[in-house]
């Protein structure tokens, strides 16, 4: 059996896989939101409202910690052959892939700066892979039979 070669994954495949994990997110959103609209009987959620805000949040952190933890694929990162994973290879647990998530928020909040990192690592490391100890890799197709 032949070991699987990985390698760090670019930026451009990192950025077309929160692409598409975007747009996932996005439509989340409006399900949650049009079911907001069911609960309030056709009603507005008031812009700020900390319930509402909090499932937007629960959601969108279940989707990512839940997707990390369970096989460090998104189905963006899936769609690019991507895999997250500590840095000795072995899978994240739930505690992890949080830690991960919330290091992720300046990290792309401060203008991309943390993703712009992996120009600048040899490793192609982001800030918050760096910070949790964490890699993406490219898994090649396997050869066809």
């Amino acid at each position: 059996m032949s070991q699987v070669l990985v390698v760090p994954a670019s930026l451009a495949k990192r950025l077309a896989a929160a692409l598409y994990d975007g747009l996932l997110i996005l439509a989340l959103w409006f399900v949650l939101g049009f079911a907001a609209l069911i609960v309030t009987g056709g009603e507005a959620v008031p812009r700020g409202n900390p319930l509402f805000s909090l499932v937007i949040y629960a959601a969108t952190a279940t989707f990512f910690i839940g997707f990390w933890s369970k096989g460090g694929q998104t189905l963006g990162m899936r769609a690019w052959r991507l895999q997250l994973r500590r840095e000795d290879g072995a899978p994240l647990t739930p505690a992890i892939a949080a830690l991960r998530l919330l290091c992720a928020i300046p990290s792309w909040m401060l203008l991309g700066l943390g993703m712009w990192n992996i120009l600048f690592d040899s490793r192609r490391r982001s800030w918050h892979d760096r910070l949790t100890r964490t890699e993406v890799v490219y898994i090649p197709a396997p050869p066809r039979a």
